[in-house]
């Protein structure tokens, strides 16, 4: 979560002074945009026109040149990943899901574009949450086994209170750091167990979410009730929670 704070400082500072756009054979668009304070090998890029589900992601990525060219190199799923590469003065673009297609530099696309609103879209995706989605590694043992541990509050829950709640996890907010270091369910579990403890408080609720965030919160918002926990969220949630379920 650290990281993702620093990252949109980070690019609330930037500024976009250069690009150039790339079409594709069946109207795909790669923006490839250049940053101030510039640095040679870091750029933004942006691939639109696809049927991936990350269409339209606007990701920081690194230069890195070799002897048959060079990647445009970008993180996702915790490793290094290729969104853009240029062999023998030929580029070619490779989106996760969709399969990679060559891309030829188009000047009169380049004039028209505006490299602040590529920017823009990358702050606003740092922001929502997007991005850290992307670069995320995939953890399906773990989010497995803590769902199935909140399966389990949850039926205790509907059962003491006659309730039909159920437990979702913003997967997204739990950084790679958070997923291997702590017990994601121990950091969520006193949602559960507090609102079984204060049924009145979940009544009207149907869905409880836990995220990981900076400091202690609670959110209601129509029928979900979403409680955001910390490091610390297993032995100082409980008693935040009695402060303020019955609120």
């Amino acid at each position: 979560m650290l990281a993702a704070i620093l990252a949109t400082t980070a690019a609330h500072s930037l500024e976009a002074v250069a690009g150039k756009v790339y079409r594709g054979s069946d109207g795909q668009t790669v923006e490839v945009v250049t940053l101030e304070p510039r640095t040679a090998s870091e750029v933004l890029i942006r691939v639109r026109g696809t049927d991936s589900e990350d269409d339209g992601i606007a990701l920081r990525a690194t230069l890195k040149k070799h002897s048959r060219g060079a990647d445009y190199v970008v993180r996702h799923r915790g490793g290094d990943y290729v969104l853009l590469l240029q062999r023998d003065g030929r580029y070619e673009a490779v989106l996760p899901g969709v399969q990679a297609f060559p891309v030829k530099f188009n000047q009169e696309a380049t004039d028209k574009a505006s490299t602040a609103e590529v920017l823009a879209a990358h702050q606003q995706q740092l922001e929502s949450g997007r991005i850290a989605a992307f670069q995320k590694k995939a953890w399906p043992h773990l989010e497995k086994k803590y769902t199935a541990r909140a399966g389990e509050a949850v039926t205790a829950l509907n059962k003491a209170c006659g309730t039909t709640v159920t437990f979702t996890f913003d997967w997204k907010s739990f950084s790679d750091e958070v997923m291997a270091e702590f017990d994601v369910w121990a950091a969520c579990a006193p949602l559960a167990s507090r609102a079984q403890a204060r049924c009145a408080s979940v009544k009207t609720v149907t869905t409880l979410v836990c995220r990981f965030g900076p400091t202690l919160g609670l959110e209601r918002g129509g029928d979900t009730l979403t409680f955001t926990t910390t490091s610390k969220g297993a032995a100082e949630g409980p008693a935040f929670l009695d402060r303020n379920l019955s609120r």
